[in-house]
């Protein structure tokens, strides 16, 4: 029953996880003629992180409520996990991914992301708490 939870709570968190699997692991022949230009790739990974650590976020918080935001648990699983995907990724595509290689600028870029997704967040919390008290 716990694992059916699981997915029932985080279903977003899930599918967003799975997108951003794909899109690392996908020989780069899928995106051909998607235009480019340099390092564009970091902001890719800037971007889906941040998404992601949101989405972490917003999932958790909905689920766990936000007397636990600050609890280890919390950061385990909206800002550790994600670092820790984008660590292993870049680890895992030059083994098993081939053509594609480990590049540690995009996990330096998957780690700003999570860290922007979590500073943002909380100053949109901040701004709503400050709202809801007037």
């Amino acid at each position: 029953m716990a694992v059916k939870n699981f997915f029932i709570h985080y279903w977003k968190s899930i599918i967003f996880t799975c997108c951003i699997l794909y899109l690392s692991f996908a020989p780069p022949s899928t995106f051909k003629g998607v235009p480019t230009f340099e390092n564009e790739d970091k902001l890719v990974h800037l971007f889906l992180y941040f998404a992601l650590t949101c989405i972490l976020i917003f999932d958790f918080r909905q689920h766990a409520g936000q007397k636990h935001k600050k609890e280890f648990s919390f950061i385990s699983v909206c800002i550790l996990l994600p670092i820790i995907l984008g660590g292993a990724v870049e680890i895992l595509q030059p083994m098993y991914f081939a053509p594609r290689t480990a590049e540690w600028f995009d996990w330096f870029s998957d780690t700003a992301g999570v860290l922007f997704g979590w500073y943002v967040i909380n100053l949109i919390t901040r701004k709503i708490s400050k709202r809801n008290r007037v």
